[in-house]
């Protein structure tokens, strides 16, 4: 085998190895598309421990309502298609009773969040004792999936809830 044709070989196993890294990003990239994100906020913190609510915000909270695992504030124009996540209407001192009696605090302090879209416009808040979470943004058809992990054990309980 010729030196020119060993190289036109390797230029040939470059290239493939070029395209199919370029496929692999493409598919990663069209998977987290629709995610969104958290950021930490010392706002939202507060405003959970002072029982403060915005008009804009629908509010749900999973789990017990005297215990919630986690509470959310969702902006009115998006829908959370999940039985996990119960709706409510804040009132100041349920509101500061129930982020003050979160399930797990003895474990994790409970931490406010904003919610973000994948573009990265806040959607939301959320305040939680649990660690493990994430959001789903559905653009098109104005949904909002959040995931977390169950902190009363390991199992997967369905959709609204990830394995830990």
């Amino acid at each position: 085998m010729s030196l020119l044709e060993r190289h036109q070989i390797i230029l040939r196993v470059r290239l493939g190895g070029y395209i199919a890294l370029a496929v692999l990003v493409l598919m990663v990239a069209g998977c987290t598309k629709n995610y969104g994100h958290f950021t930490k906020s010392a706002e939202v913190d507060l405003a959970f421990h002072q029982g403060d609510h915005q008009p804009d915000y629908q509010y749900f909270y999973a789990g017990r309502d005297d215990m919630p695992y986690a509470i959310i504030g969702i902006d009115r124009s998006y829908t959370v298609p999940s039985r996990y996540w119960i709706p409510f209407e804040p009132q100041s001192e349920m509101l500061r009773n129930m982020s003050g009696n979160m399930y797990g605090k003895y474990t994790y302090d409970p931490t406010g969040y904003h919610i973000l879209d994948p573009g990265g416009t806040i959607i939301g808040v959320w305040f939680s004792s649990v660690n493990q979470y994430n959001v789903s943004v559905d653009q098109q058809n104005r949904t909002v999936e959040l995931l977390f992990g169950n902190p009363e054990n390991n199992r997967s309980m369905s959709v609204g809830y990830i394995a830990n």
